[in-house]
């Protein structure tokens, strides 16, 4: 690769960056394949009998056994790096992460042809199709070689199952879901809703039959996975794209010392948490798919590290809803998701940290641009589900607090 920057940052050099590559901070800041690779390096370790988890950017074992040019970090379950992983490795480093994009397209293939399948107006599937095709996270995804597209396809087909009807099939899509990245565990108060307790009892016994062993065998290998779902408040990157950077660099440029900015994110996540709890369980029955879009849209607005790439979770949501409702105004949000940030006329190629020379205003576009259409369908689904509205839902297998809750009225 043709590389500048330090070891720790590599930056391609400019004049090998792909046409669209300056319009996002992860394609123009940080090499492609960086994330793929991470992934790749874990499979390599597990077939040279070392730990599949290693430090953030610097590689524990020495330069001798690393294979890839860069990584940041594996961040998955131990399953995860010694079956995926491991085929990963049986190729060449840039010949696997080639393979995966093409597999990546072919998923977007199949997520379009599953639009077509839909009971839902002829114009509306075409608009979605648009969607996914100009969908700028997407690109993205591919340059970093994000594996998303598998979550976003899972999430879309168990919406589609629940539409047909196809109950166990939704619930297997879910426990692959979770198994592949732990980002769908968010999801799990649906399923307490809906009273799927044997499919969540699955889930959690193979997370435990699949990773139990190996933090058992591999010492520190857990305190390792563990200590990347520690929240810490840390400086709010141009790549953070989350309502914690949203709020986090408004208030770090108008009040530059805010020791209690850290704890308010984590009050304020705690808020989003339970109010879409509380809009999931205590209505007597509620609609799967505003669930769907619901709990999708709390992880933006509640978890600390989102990246731009994540985005491409909402296209299962927006899609679900536009053609479950046959409204046109879900793609409203939907085409502030697709577009680019405005990040190609805000950055300074010069400066390492070019947010800290932008102003108030050009902050809350860059950061705003996706989490406040985020927050918008929050909001909005989370009114409608507090107040009973389910439209053509006609699933009874739902679990009601309000016959635990003697004082509810």
């Amino acid at each position: 690769m043709h590389l500048e920057g330090s070891r720790t940052h590599p930056q391609e050099k400019e004049e090998y960056k792909g046409i669209w590559d300056n319009w996002f901070h992860d394609t123009d800041r940080v090499p492609r394949g960086l994330d793929f690779f991470s992934i790749y390096q874990s499979g390599y370790n597990f077939s040279h009998g070392m730990s599949v988890y290693y430090g953030v950017r610097e590689h524990r074992y020495g330069n001798e056994f690393l294979v890839v040019p860069y990584f940041s970090g594996f961040r998955y379950l131990p399953a995860y790096a010694y079956t995926y992983g491991y085929v990963l490795s049986m190729a060449r480093p840039w010949t696997s992460y080639w393979i995966w994009l093409l597999c990546v397209e072919l998923l977007l293939l199949f997520n379009i042809f599953l639009i077509s399948k839909y009971e839902a107006p002829r114009y509306l599937k075409i608009l979605v199709t648009g969607l996914w095709l100009a969908y700028s996270p997407f690109y993205v995804e591919l340059h970093i070689g994000q594996q998303s597209m598998v979550t976003v396809t899972l999430l879309h087909l168990m919406g589609y199952f629940h539409i047909i009807r196809w109950t166990r099939s939704r619930d297997t899509g879910y426990i692959f879901s979770v198994l592949w990245k732990l980002n769908t565990l968010i999801f799990l108060p649906l399923w307490v809703k809906f009273k799927r307790f044997n499919p969540l009892l699955i889930l959690f016994s193979l997370v435990l039959i699949l990773s139990l062993p190996y933090f058992m065998v591999v010492p520190g290998s857990f305190a390792e996975f563990s200590s990347y779902f520690h929240h810490k408040f840390i400086a709010l990157g141009p790549n953070s794209m989350g309502l914690w950077a949203f709020a986090g660099t408004l208030v770090q440029k108008l009040t530059p010392h805010s020791p209690w900015l850290g704890n308010a994110l984590k009050i304020w996540s705690l808020i989003i948490l339970s109010c879409a709890g509380l809009v999931t369980l205590l209505p007597r029955r509620i609609n799967f798919i505003y669930g769907i879009a619901l709990w999708t849209s709390v992880y933006f607005l509640s978890y600390q590290y989102v990246w731009e790439h994540h985005y491409v979770m909402m296209l299962p949501a927006v899609t679900l809803l536009t053609l479950h409702d046959r409204s046109w105004k879900w793609l409203i949000p939907g085409i502030f998701f697709a577009l680019p940030t405005p990040y190609i006329f805000l950055n300074d190629p010069s400066l390492p940290m070019p947010q800290i020379n932008w102003s108030i205003f050009e902050l809350f576009l860059y950061h705003g641009i996706k989490v406040i259409p985020a927050a918008a369908i929050f909001g909005i689904l989370a009114f409608r589900m507090a107040r009973g509205k389910i439209g053509e839902e006609q699933n009874s297998d739902q679990l009601d607090l309000k016959s635990l809750i003697p004082f509810y009225r």
